[in-house]
């Protein structure tokens, strides 16, 4: 738990009294009943009201046409998953409101976005660019067991050519997690491999826990971006190994569809809570992801992170929102405090 986390729930338990005083019963995960996650029956009331059925893009029926898996704990008021799908799969509706994302997306990411053709939840290119065939993950589908980006945002570039922005978002998440190959290992085999990143690269295949065992494909990718790179902005340790370990997973889908498409670009970002300090500063030896990520890949994919509040109030200063985006903007930020205001959201 983090200050941030605990400061978070006492506001989306503000809110559950303050807008659903008709849902008093507990949500249940693991067993167990707990007050911030919403009851089966009340379950639609986590997202805004466009989203729900005859809303201006409902979400269930976008996730059966597609046969995307959502996140098991969606009914958690502080779901990160429900959280990305309130705040950026609206925008996917129309091409009033992709407009919108086009002009954010061109400010953050740098690439000369013209507009955005789709935004999906949970992103995965059809065979042989998906992340079975890239990355050894066959095991899994959209959703579920598999490297698939939160969000995806396919765009067309001022010269016609198209870019992929795949983004991983957060909310209470204090980091990017350990990677899970390298917990598996006893703790002396971690310290000679896992925690010594000169080590791995000298025979990634060999030396990685994942791609020795488990067959993951991740160091076909990013083993020559990391070697590339100036050391001095290398981590000390594989940046999977503590923190890192969805950064990393994401980093690798982007440099191999970089590297095995026709996309002139492909963008691994992350969308956070701008008052989540703690998150930015998770991945050992790494002060500041937003200055300490991307130099460690010398590769084609490059990499760059945004506050939700950007994105809010990028909408709220759009001359050419959409006319839901009046709405959208009240209850998002009832529900999760956000402004149109710099200050402290920044």
């Amino acid at each position: 738990m983090t200050a941030f986390r605990d400061a978070m729930y006492a506001e989306q338990m503000a809110w559950k009294v303050r807008r659903l005083p008709h849902v008093r019963e507990a949500g249940w995960w693991m067993g167990r009943p707990y007050d911030h996650i919403l009851p089966l029956r009340a379950s639609a009331e986590n997202l805004w009201p466009g989203l729900r059925d005859g809303g201006v893009r409902p979400l269930e029926r976008w996730l059966a046409a597609h046969d995307v898996q959502p996140h098991k704990g969606r009914d958690n008021l502080l779901s990160f998953w429900t959280l990305c799908a309130n705040l950026y799969f609206p925008f996917g509706a129309s091409p009033g409101a992709r407009a919108v994302l086009a002009g954010f997306l061109r400010a953050q990411t740098g690439l000369p976005v013209a507009r955005v053709r789709a935004v999906e939840l949970e992103y995965a290119l059809p065979a042989p660019h998906d992340p079975g065939t890239l990355l050894g993950e066959q095991d899994g589908k959209r959703g579920a067991n598999q490297t698939s980006p939160d969000v995806a945002f396919e765009v067309t570039l001022d010269d016609g050519r198209q870019a992929l922005v795949l983004t991983e978002v957060k909310f209470v998440e204090h980091s990017f997690y350990d990677c899970s190959g390298c917990k598996a290992l006893p703790a002396a085999e971690r310290q000679v491999s896992c925690w010594d990143l000169a080590h791995v690269l000298a025979d990634p295949m060999a030396r990685c826990a994942h791609a020795a065992t488990r067959g993951r494909r991740y160091w076909d990718h990013l083993s020559g971006p990391l070697s590339a790179a100036d050391p001095a902005a290398r981590t000390r340790r594989c940046p999977a190994a503590n923190g890192g370990y969805q950064l990393f997973r994401q980093q690798a889908l982007a440099e191999a569809i970089a590297r095995t498409t026709d996309l002139a670009a492909a963008v691994s970002s992350v969308a956070c809570d701008a008052r989540n300090g703690g998150l930015l500063a998770s991945v050992p030896s790494l002060a500041d992801l937003r200055r300490g990520w991307g130099p460690m890949f010398a590769g084609r994919a490059s990499f760059t992170v945004w506050s939700h509040q950007a994105w809010f109030r990028w909408v709220a200063g759009a001359g050419h929102a959409p006319t839901w985006a009046a709405d959208w903007l009240a209850w998002v930020g009832d529900r999760y405090g956000y402004t149109a205001e710099e200050g402290a959201q920044a």
